[in-house]
């Protein structure tokens, strides 16, 4: 059994933008910070909790306390879920999505591994009306680094679908942090995405293989050792 481990934002949902819009404002919203950097590649763990982590250091010169991280997380959720009620076309699927994550296919399975927090994660999988109820997924709060999400991501999928190990293991993102995880975790990687993204994957040494998830044949074609990327 091979085992793909999907990022979210991005990836299977077209929520890059709302998402970021409203973290930023859940920092001014929760804690009265206005001038946030939105270079998230300064960060260590570009992931919410990484963030939070980076962002408590550089204004407070310390780190959250456990009620710090659940005011933000409660803040962000609350944010997202107006802008939802709002426009509920910023929260689509990536086309795809949906056929990938239901797909019975005799080889692969899917786990979920995302750097935001869970009830935010959640709520924009089902805005997206993804069928991810009974897949394997971690979390921010499994982080705060995205190896340790992707970790936590494999080894929930080792559980739910009672293997010892996976045969091989694919890490599938949007975004350049996801190729940095998947190579300190020496995980093959296949970037979602074109143009401008598809080409911030290139330089970021991603590979060649930057994929539609509606082309799903061609998609798993890639997953297989022989047309691997990332490796």
């Amino acid at each position: 059994m091979k085992l793909l481990v999907c990022d979210l934002d991005g990836t299977l949902t077209r929520t890059v933008a709302v998402d970021e819009e409203c973290f930023v404002r859940a920092f001014a919203d929760a804690f009265s910070i206005q001038d946030l950097n939105t270079n998230w590649t300064d960060c260590e763990h570009v992931t919410n909790l990484g963030v939070l982590h980076h962002v408590f250091r550089s204004k407070f010169q310390r780190m959250p306390a456990q009620d710090d991280i659940v005011c933000f997380a409660e803040h962000l959720l609350r944010l997202i879920t107006d802008r939802h009620a709002l426009n509920k076309d910023s929260f689509a699927e990536i086309p795809g999505a949906s056929s990938l994550l239901a797909s019975t296919h005799a080889e692969w399975r899917v786990a979920i591994a995302t750097g935001c927090f869970e009830a935010s994660a959640r709520f924009k999988m089902g805005a997206a009306q993804l069928p991810a109820k009974d897949i394997p997924a971690a979390f921010a709060e499994d982080g705060p680094s995205r190896e340790s999400i992707v970790r936590a991501a494999i080894e929930r999928a080792k559980a739910e679908y009672r293997v010892r190990h996976f045969e091989r293991i694919v890490s599938v993102g949007d975004a350049v942090w996801d190729v940095r995880a998947a190579r300190r975790l020496q995980l093959p990687f296949v970037g979602v995405g074109t143009g401008q993204r598809a080409v911030s994957l290139r330089e970021e040494g991603a590979g060649t293989g930057y994929w539609k998830l509606s082309r799903s044949r061609a998609l798993l074609r890639v997953f297989r050792p022989s047309s691997h990327t990332g490796e």
